[in-house]
């Protein structure tokens, strides 16, 4: 009886560690998107090394090779290819052209990653340069549906639902924790995001940057500032930063933004730079400022000319104490992310900033939580008691749907869905079990089982006694 008793205990135990295990959350590269869908390409080029034609086909952005305009490079696959996909270390111009004598021209659009659906499956091809242009990656797909990974950017927005307005890359996903993932790649609004700094003087950064916003749903190609580098002398107090980068010049491009994108909601920094950083007050500072002018054509007049003057409806600041909302990113499940929460999917889009990894982690809680924002502005009212919905009292004109790139086939552009959501669905909660409870209850089920077993037993041996 004590070795059943011992054998019932256990198995309870193994029930309740089953029951409050839940799912780790995998890679954001899934076992679907192994090399073997990659073709492997050989490239050769007269005056390349064999390391400089390594770098190109190494699977490896940090490394790139210059080719120099008028030069280029031969490439043979291993088997019949249908896409293309570049990585460039600046924006450039470019020309392909393949086996039957097809050019095709590429570039203009200014993406540092770019995928090209060819009009034919070839098995060679070149590339030349343009101008002088430097190379990180080139991968080859067969017909067919594209791994994830593979980005196909469509422009900057013409009128974005939600402007989300950073002032470094990684900074979207460390204090705004779950509004791209839940926004963008879940509920499909038109999101522009848009860096008031560039990292050209650590341009694989760039590259950490579109791998970490694709990864979270975002497919508007984002606007970085070419004004405004990214340098430490920025750090500093607010003043300083407005010394490094002149804070009538950071004001006109605020403004220009509101007008360009026409968004209808806009979520921003701390106006204490969360951390202090100067260049964060900077940007939230001058946004506020912004929005009290930017609907005057007589200030930067330029800009009201080219854009127009459209009103935005509402901006959330990172922080902001007055009008606060909380947004539960951990209790917003993502259905387009296979369960995760939104809060989950920031933290899998920052893993892509790897040459962060060492310097911060996404705000989860305590003093810089990224739950916590406040409505700066308004022009539709004050959010509701509930106050976890930024799109709140938002009002919307009849959408259409978003055009896609006539470059791109159906194969590839099936691979992800960009149309805009026309009504928002509510967010989902998580329902996590409470583990103590369903701990208890398994074990105790497991004594009670015991009990009545015994206590049958024991009826069973009087009944074969009394016979």
């Amino acid at each position: 009886m004590k070795k059943l008793f011992r054998v019932l205990i256990a198995l309870s135990l193994i029930m309740s560690i089953k029951v409050i295990s839940y799912p780790v959350i995998a890679n954001a590269q899934s076992d679907s998107n192994s090399e073997k869908e990659v073709i492997r390409l050989t490239a050769s080029g007269q005056g390349f090394s064999d390391r400089a034609l390594q770098k190109i086909t190494d699977s490896d952005f940090y490394t790139f090779s210059r080719i120099t305009k008028g030069s280029g490079l031969s490439f043979q696959a291993s088997a019949p290819v249908k896409t293309l996909y570049f990585i460039f270390e600046r924006p450039c111009e470019w020309i392909l052209t393949l086996d039957n004598g097809t050019v095709i021209q590429g570039g203009e659009k200014g993406f540092l990653h770019e995928t090209v659906v060819l009009p034919r499956e070839v098995r060679e091809f070149r590339f030349n340069a343009s101008s002088d242009l430097y190379l990180c990656d080139v991968y080859a797909f067969a017909d067919g549906i594209l791994p994830d990974w593979v980005q196909l950017w469509q422009p900057p927005c013409e009128e974005a639902d939600l402007m989300v307005m950073p002032t470094h890359s990684d900074d979207e996903l460390l204090w705004f924790g779950g509004v791209l993932p839940y926004y963008a790649g879940e509920l499909g609004y038109r999101v522009q995001v848009v860096y008031l700094t560039n990292h050209n003087l650590a341009p694989f950064r760039h590259h950490e940057m579109l791998n970490a916003l694709w990864t979270v749903g975002v497919r508007n190609y984002p606007v970085q500032s070419e004004k405004f580098t990214d340098t430490l002398s920025s750090m500093g107090s607010m003043e300083k930063a407005a010394n490094v980068f002149g804070r009538n010049r950071v004001l006109e491009f605020q403004v220009e933004m509101l007008r360009r994108f026409a968004p209808k909601v806009i979520v921003a920094h701390d106006i204490n730079g969360e951390y202090g950083h100067g260049a964060h007050k900077l940007n939230a500072a001058t946004l506020l400022d912004a929005l009290k002018i930017y609907e005057d054509p007589s200030i930067f007049p330029e800009s009201a000319e080219k854009y127009g003057i459209h009103r935005v409806q509402k901006c959330y600041l990172h922080l902001w104490s007055e009008n606060t909302i909380f947004v539960d990113w951990n209790n917003i499940v993502l259905s387009k992310f296979g369960g995760r929460t939104a809060m989950e999917m920031a933290e899998t889009g920052y893993l892509c900033h790897k040459s962060q990894q060492d310097a911060y982690s996404v705000a989860k809680s305590g003093r810089y939580d990224c739950r916590k924002f406040g409505l700066a502005y308004t022009t539709v009212g004050p959010d509701t008691p509930e106050k976890n919905d930024m799109f709140e009292h938002v009002e919307f004109p009849e959408k259409s749907e978003l055009p896609t790139d006539s470059s791109l086939s159906e194969a590839a552009v099936s691979q992800t869905d960009n149309s805009p959501t026309a009504a928002r669905p509510a967010a989902k909660k998580v329902t996590k079990p409470p583990v103590i409870m369903i701990s208890i209850f398994v074990l105790s089920g497991g004594v009670i089982l015991f009990i009545i077993f015994k206590s049958s037993l024991t009826r069973y041996r009087k009944t074969r006694r009394d016979n």
